[in-house]
This record gives structure tokens, C-alpha cells and sequence, in this order.
């Protein structure tokens, strides 16, 4: 039954390319209201809003930095788990 929705959803996404970015993005959104990144919520806080300052412009930039520095490293932590798949699935078969 899963492989049927996943054939359909691939076979979908070849048809539309503009829907594989929608998808990640509903998935990235769906990811950020779990526990484990909710646990984050008061880091951001600190790390924004705990200069006590009331400044948003310095608050807009540390935002975008903070932003960038997890999409970086989620990005190179995902390349290398892709890599490391890679390379298992090339040297030994189910």
C-alpha cells in the first residue's frame, strides 16, 4: 500500500517540478513543531531577544545568522549521511 502512495507521489512530483520544493518546505515545517525542535524555541529567544536591547535590526540580523547557521549545517549533515548511504548501498546489497 506505501509503495503505491510513494509511486503515485513520485510520479507526481516528475509531472510538476515546482511541487518537490512545496513538499520540503511542508516537511521542514511539519519537522519544526516536534518536540525535539521545540526544545529550541527558548535558545532563539536567548540568543535574539537576550541582549536586552530593544534593537530589531541587530535582532533581524542575529535571527538571519542563526537561520543560516542551521540550514548550513543540516545541509552538510545531510550531504554526508547522503554520501555515507551511497557508499554502503555500493558496497554490499540487501
Amino acid at each position: 500500500m506505501i509503495e503505491n502512495w510513494l509511486d503515485a507521489l513520485s510520479s507526481m512530483i516528475g509531472r510538476t517540478p515546482w511541487l518537490s520544493p512545496l513538499l520540503a518546505l511542508l516537511a521542514g515545517v511539519l519537522t519544526s513543531v516536534t518536540p525535539c525542535a521545540l526544545s529550541n524555541v527558548p535558545l532563539v529567544i536567548g540568543y535574539v531577544g537576550g541582549t536586552g536591547q530593544k534593537d530589531t535590526r541587530r535582532a533581524f540580523w542575529l535571527s538571519l545568522t542563526f537561520s543560516a547557521g542551521t540550514a548550513v549545517t543540516f545541509t552538510v549533515l545531510g550531504v554526508v549521511a547522503s554520501a555515507a548511504g551511497k557508499l554502503m548501498g555500493a558496497s554490499a546489497g540487501w
